[in-house]
């Protein structure tokens, strides 16, 4: 490997030294299915875990954990850049230095051999599998087995400017067909504001995680039951149409963006420059941050994913879960760390802590909390809305050349070096290349 265990790991504990802003004490005193009698008092956890303020104010709470087990637990805060690399060099190399760690929903099939399936636990501790979405908790399963629980997820919705639609009294778009005519309303009205901002430069695929939407809208998938490629079926290909007509024929999105990344896209909303935005939404924090953006809160408006008339809602999910590696040697004390993590109490009180501002919630009890939707704008029970019903991608090991594949097939797409059937049956013949090759 390019970098050498050692060397991550000490890369890990310079990033855990940034103590979060203000230690906090949870008040969720009681975490239901912990062991009654502190059987593992003593014991210290190691966990491996992304850099990200989520999990810093978990940290910031671990003395109620202690309190309630008399466990302690050290994390590692590994930057995102790095995580992968962190968890096959454990998963490879490991002697069992952690007894919990965190990986990306894209990475979990890849590092099938990193953890236990926790099917048991969750029984044991009468954990409810429908606390999650299932959008969110497919992710940590691999064949049949659940290796993770959610614990950091994202989703989709549309941003858009609210000081503009109500100056022009214009309606928030439901469907694609109503977002192509309200961003035509919106650059017939202002000068220089695109319609709606989105990327179809390739890197890392992003140039794909806003048309994932127009294909589960037109009610196709990217592999049917076989596993094979089923996005270049009639359906597929027309949601490849309806999204880079935007930029070919609609021209409804800023004159860069055959180029754009998904970070231009934001930073084109965020310097005025676009009126719509289909993104993520920890976005919110970057359009609200000036020293990113021109905007405030009061210009900032957000609304689900449009989709086709009669359709469900989707959302393109991101979803983070915890394992417990297989060389742990204090498996019974991570699986009372898990427990804890997976109170739905904990994470609706970092919800509402006035001190954090991360948005992130899984559980389906906090997405729909009154309390935690007041205090974002009702953002969690759009979330909840397009996870309701959302088709997600079940990430095999090939994925990252499928992914490849996809986004090159997109970009020829876009730019009008092939029409949309040739790059993506040409794609499809390819993915199909892959699969064979496993």
């Amino acid at each position: 490997m390019a970098i050498r265990r050692r060397e991550l790991l000490a890369a890990a504990a310079g990033g855990a030294a940034f103590a979060a802003a203000a230690p906090a004490r949870a008040s969720v005193t009681a975490t239901p299915g912990l062991r009654p009698g502190k059987p593992f008092a003593g014991q210290e956890l190691k966990v491996l875990c992304v850099v990200s303020s989520q999990f810093r104010a978990h940290e910031a709470r671990l003395a109620a954990f202690t309190e309630q087990t008399g466990i302690t637990a050290k994390y590692t805060f590994v930057p995102f850049a790095s995580m992968r690399e962190a968890l096959t060099a454990e998963m490879v190399g490991g002697g069992g230095d952690y007894d919990l760690a965190i990986a990306m929903d894209q990475w979990v099939a890849s590092l099938n051999n990193l953890f236990d399936p926790i099917d048991d636990i969750v029984r044991a501790k009468s954990i409810p599998l429908d606390r999650w979405p299932e959008a969110h908790l497919r992710q940590g399963r691999v064949n049949g087995k659940l290796l993770g629980l959610p614990s950091r997820g994202h989703v989709q919705l549309l941003f858009y400017r609210r000081d503009l639609f109500e100056k022009h009294n214009l309606t928030v778009p439901a469907t694609w067909s109503a977002l192509v005519e309200t961003a035509k309303a919106v650059q017939e009205k202002e000068s220089g504001i695109a319609g709606v901002s989105v990327p179809y430069g390739r890197g890392n695929g992003q140039n794909l995680m806003v048309w994932y939407n127009f294909l589960w809208g037109r009610g196709a998938s990217l592999f049917d039951d076989r596993g094979q490629p089923a996005f270049n079926s009639a359906a597929g290909l027309q949601s490849v149409q309806d999204y880079v007509d935007l930029l070919r024929v609609h021209r409804v999105v800023p004159s860069g963006a055959l180029s754009f990344t998904e970070q231009d896209a934001v930073n084109s909303m965020g310097q005025g420059n676009a009126a719509m935005l289909p993104v993520w939404w920890w976005v919110r924090s970057t359009l609200l941050n000036p020293q990113s953006s021109r905007l405030t809160e009061s210009q900032i408006g957000f609304a689900p994913m449009p989709s086709y008339e009669g359709r469900p809602r989707t959302t393109f999910t991101n979803t983070w879960v915890w394992g417990i590696p297989r060389r742990s040697r204090r498996k019974e004390a991570a699986a009372e760390l898990l427990a804890w993590i997976a109170n739905p109490a904990l994470e609706r009180e970092i919800l509402l802590d006035p001190r954090e501002n991360d948005v992130v919630a899984v559980m389906q009890p906090n997405l729909l909390d009154e309390a935690v939707n007041a205090r974002f704008g009702g953002m969690h029970r759009f979330a909840a809305e397009g996870l309701a019903r959302t088709e997600s991608i079940t990430y095999g090991p090939e994925w990252p050349q499928i992914s490849e594949a996809l986004e090159t097939a997109m970009s020829e797409a876009a730019t009008g070096t092939r029409s949309v059937p040739d790059a993506f049956n040409g794609a499809a013949a390819q993915v199909r290349r892959i699969i064979r090759r496993g």
